[in-house]
């Protein structure tokens, strides 16, 4: 009935809509026919949208914008089948054809409606309603009496239960239905045991949020091990760090220094009391119930819980007692698993009830691996002072002197030879000898004490260095050395019940280029001419021009002509004896067979911007003779070489074309010093990722020393010759060398020693733990290799 009334409502107003519409078109006014279908659709709720179309196939006009010149949907059906369409809930979607004329021509149009489904049934379904809310009434008041019985016996306990659900309440109650009350109980316990869960899981949070605070602070401080330039900063710094964790209140630290445990660093003290620094140690004899000196002499830790009911009155007792702090946790400083402590880490925390394992773990590593970084700066020190301190007088050596000369080249310096010391060990043997040297340095210094701006150094064997800062005031300086010579030869020196009396000879050169060597000819020209002491002088530099000019000739001819040539020298593995390596070193042949060595003609060719070139050429050779060989082979490359792109280029490309990168290694020269830590950085790292080794060459010759085992990634160290063979008879030299074996064995670098020319010195060197051996003893260079 309804529907019936909707449709002929519709009737009216499409037969009106239509006569409209067709008017609109016949006299060509679309905006009029636009407002005709807007005003349609705002009257009529049945109507969703309503169109035009002109064609039959797209929309000319429509209610709704969107849907003009769209095609039309194929959902349409006449509209004549309106009533089934409404009845069936089938279409919504109905067309009416109607015709109009321009002018005498007809033409037809179609009118597309598209009812609101929603409306329609919508009406519909508010008749039944009134039906059922009829019926529904009638059940309702039967429901009411109903209702009333189960709220009491069901609602009321089902919302009291609910409630407990709702506020988690670990309260149970009873009720009429036996299974309320199961539900009621079951909800108790279940609240129980989560609440229970839940205090656990937060206990558990906590902790682990305190332990990652731990953890993070770790490693923070573990950074610190790896950029701290010192022990002082390390110390510091990592105190200070641990102590800023929320869990702590105060940290120090301190290390064994004999018998006693001085505090060396602490954080920020409240308590005023460490500020005594040095004042506070804890005496490893007299205090064994000392927890400090406990952890310590046992290398085990040891953590103090309830501080305030601790009665010792020890200093570490004292701090806790004047802090307010709960606990106290002492922790050795551990170089490693074998080694004793070499200090202890003590740490205050304010809760009472201590550390807990896990933090204690924690704590233990990081103070293994702040004993083992302490340790590590330890032996770099110690390892730097026998670089550049001599052994036997403990003063700089010639490592150091070089060292200053590079920082300060515009200095003026004089070398002090003892004459005939040879004879005094000859005749008193070695000891004696060392026992002169030593006094003799500490009567130089006390001499040379009240004057300014100069510097007493111990050369290798009987020499001495002054390096004088201010090299105008050459007079000055001169009388000095004189004074020198003069009261040397008057002082008496006393080793046990031997009288010695020494004269010395004097070298000095004032601000020169090559400051050591110019000295070192003068000190050898007042030598020969039996001064005993020679100024040097600079008339011989046009004759080392002159030769300059005859070498570089030489060097070209022998460039032209192919003499440039490299003969191999074997580096043998000490255990096995086995060669398991190879040098390549520079030759340069004369047109008469005549094999010159490198010594002659490297350094000129520097100078004369040839070096570069001879290079290339030992490269290139090398490279030919080696490319079908198992055996690796080594290069020397000068700072020169290691900074020059273009040859870097060329090395480059030639070791990728021959596949030949993992048998090659270049050795860098420590005897020429290197500034430009960056560029050679790189260089070592390029040729590192396509195979390539490396070695420092000559390390221990006296020039930037220790620093290029710590920045630049080599793979084998070379000792200098000039410590190898003075082995047998020089202390000195045996003390520096076993440091550096060990050192480079710690580190993970091989070691090789040079100039191994005899027995002796081999036997010295393998008995120190190095791994490889070059000299004379073995191999001597050849333009030939050794058959496997």
């Amino acid at each position: 009935m309804i529907l019936r009334t909707i449709a002929d409502e519709l009737n009216q107003n499409t037969f009106l809509l239509e006569e409209n519409a067709r008017r609109s078109l016949q006299n060509g006014r679309d905006n009029e026919l636009q407002a005709i279908l807007d005003q349609t659709f705002a009257l009529n709720d049945v109507i969703a949208e309503i169109s035009i179309s002109k064609d039959g196939q797209t929309i000319y006009a429509s209610s709704s914008r969107t849907l003009i010149n769209k095609p039309i949907a194929n959902d349409y059906i006449p509209f004549s089948q309106l009533h089934e369409g409404l009845l069936n809930h089938q279409h919504t979607a109905y067309k009416i054809k109607f015709y109009y004329f321009e002018g005498s021509q007809k033409h037809t149009a179609y009118m597309l409606i598209r009812i609101d489904k929603g409306y329609v049934f919508g009406r519909s379904n508010q008749i039944a309603i009134l039906y059922g809310i009829g019926i529904l009434t009638v059940l309702s008041l039967l429901s009411l009496l109903l209702f009333t019985v189960i709220q009491r016996l069901a609602i009321k306990p089902l919302g009291k239960i609910t409630q407990h659900a709702h506020t988690g309440s670990t309260s149970t109650h009873r009720y009429f239905i036996k299974e309320f009350s199961e539900l009621a109980h079951t909800l108790s316990e279940t609240f129980q045991s989560m609440h229970h869960q839940q205090h656990e899981l937060q206990l558990a949070y906590d902790e682990t949020k305190y332990l990652d605070g731990i953890l993070r602070t770790v490693a923070d401080i573990n950074q610190l091990l790896i950029s701290a330039n010192n022990i002082d900063e390390l110390i510091s710094k990592s105190v200070n760090r641990l102590a800023g964790h929320s869990g702590y209140t105060l940290c120090w630290l301190t290390l064994k220094s004999n018998n006693s445990l001085p505090i060396q660093a602490y954080s920020p003290d409240p308590t005023g009391l460490l500020q005594l620094a040095l004042t506070i140690t804890h005496n490893i004899d007299e205090q064994s119930d000392d927890p400090v000196v406990q952890a310590c002499i046992l290398s085990k830790t040891v953590v103090i819980t309830h501080l305030s009911t601790h009665t010792s009155n020890l200093p570490w007792r004292q701090v806790a007692e004047h802090g307010g702090y709960g606990s106290f946790i002492a922790l050795p400083l551990l170089p490693s698993l074998y080694e004793q402590p070499i200090g202890v880490l003590g740490l205050y925390a304010q809760k009472d009830d201590g550390f807990n394992p896990k933090e204690i773990a924690m704590l233990e590593e990081l103070a293994g691996d702040i004993g083992f970084a302490i340790q590590a700066f330890k032996q770099r020190e110690q390892l730097k002072r026998h670089l550049t301190t001599d052994a036997i007088t403990d003063l700089p050596n010639r490592t150091s002197l070089v060292d200053q000369l590079i920082i300060n080249p515009e200095v003026s310096l004089a070398l002090i030879n003892i004459d005939r010391f040879s004879d005094i060990n000859s005749v008193y043997g070695v000891t004696i000898g060392d026992g002169i040297l030593a006094q003799y340095g500490q009567w130089l210094a006390k001499f040379i004490a009240p004057f300014n701006g100069v510097t007493l150094f111990k050369m290798g064997n009987d020499e001495y260095a002054l390096l004088f800062t201010e090299p105008s005031a050459v007079a000055q300086h001169k009388e000095l050395l004189e004074q020198i010579i003069a009261m040397s030869a008057k002082e008496l020196f006393v080793i046990g019940e031997i009288e010695v009396m020494l004269t010395i000879t004097v070298g000095m050169v004032v601000a020169s280029d090559k400051l050591l060597e110019h000295a070192t000819t003068a000190l050898k020209q007042a030598k020969l001419t039996h001064k005993n002491m020679q100024i040097y002088e600079f008339a011989s530099i046009q004759k080392d021009q002159e030769n300059n000019i005859a070498w570089y000739k030489r060097i070209k001819d022998a460039v032209e002509d192919s003499r440039i040539a490299p003969y191999f020298q074997p580096i043998v593995d000490n255990k096995t004896q086995r060669i398991i390596k190879y040098e390549a070193l520079v030759r340069l042949i004369e047109k008469d067979g005549n094999v010159i060595s490198p010594y002659q003609f490297l350094a000129i060719s520097k100078k004369t911007r040839q070096y570069g070139q001879l290079t290339k050429i030992m490269f290139d050779k090398v490279v030919q003779q080696f490319h079908n060989s198992s055996v690796p082979v080594s290069i020397n490359l000068s700072t020169e070489d290691l900074l020059n792109s273009e040859l870097a280029d060329y090395l480059e490309q030639t070791i990728l074309s021959h596949q030949i990168g993992n048998r090659l290694i270049f050795e860098i020269l420590e005897s020429e010093g290197i500034d430009n830590y960056t560029e050679v950085s790189a260089f070592v790292d390029r040729f590192k990722s396509i195979g390539c080794r490396f070695a420092i060459d000559d390390f221990g010759s006296g020039y930037s020393n220790f620093d290029h085992l710590l920045k630049l990634n080599i793979d084998t160290l070379k000792i200098d010759s000039s410590l190898i063979k003075n082995l047998p008879h020089d202390r000195n030299a045996q003390i520096i060398v076993k440091h550096i074996s060990d050192f480079a064995r710690e580190m993970g670098i091989n070691t090789v020693a040079e100039f191994v020319a005899n027995e002796a010195i081999y036997q010295m060197v393998l008995d120190m733990g190095i791994d490889a051996s070059q000299g004379y003893y073995f191999y001597e260079p050849s333009a030939w290799l050794i058959p496997e």
